[in-house]
């Protein structure tokens, strides 16, 4: 049985952005990524807390700036942020947040060969998996959680609506899937 107690300890606990630097964002799209997570990557940016941003997404999805793949409708947002393009990664393939990280890993191993940290940002439900399974795909790098708190499901607010409640535990379950397949390491929640 979850309770609130650990669906926050699980999804949220110890998740926070400690202004840590490091040589690489990592942002893995979805349909509001050039709303949510590109902002928040692009603050990282001109904060000088990495000198390189890397989007990964190829499913096609109808965004704010029209239909077309997740990691267009981020390079199109960072740029309109004033991030150079020759800043920018481009990962284009993925379906999945899987997919992100494992095709993600093969960019950076080419181009960023001296890279060693990484900050993942991503919305504050999905940051709990995407680290995971980033640590698990990427075990020579060290991760520094950026979770965005915006939507209808962040850490103060999930509670609060059907819709926070139902994405909550679905993300729950997604977790529990991921460790079953292997695909994360198992964990211990308090």
């Amino acid at each position: 049985m979850l309770t609130d107690e650990l669906i926050d300890s699980l999804l949220f606990g110890g998740l926070e952005y400690a202004g840590q630097t490091a040589d690489l964002i990592l942002v893995p799209g979805s349909r509001k990524a050039c709303d949510y997570r590109v902002p928040a990557a692009v603050e990282l940016y001109h904060a000088r807390k990495a000198g390189r941003l890397l989007f990964s997404g190829g499913r096609v999805q109808k965004t704010s700036l029209g239909e077309m793949p997740e990691y267009k409708s981020m390079l199109i947002a960072a740029e309109g942020s004033g991030v150079p393009v020759c800043d920018i990664l481009t990962e284009t393939l993925a379906m999945n947040t899987p997919e992100n990280m494992r095709f993600s890993a093969e960019i950076i191993m080419r181009e960023l060969p001296c890279c060693r940290s990484i900050i993942i940002v991503t919305t504050a439900y999905h940051m709990r998996r995407a680290l995971m399974l980033a640590e698990k795909i990427m075990p020579q790098y060290a991760f520094f959680s950026c979770p965005v708190q915006m939507g209808s499901t962040t850490k103060d607010n999930w509670r609060l609506t059907e819709k926070g409640r139902r994405t909550a535990l679905e993300e729950c379950m997604k977790l529990k899937k991921y460790a079953q397949d292997n695909l994360i390491n198992d964990m211990e929640i308090q």
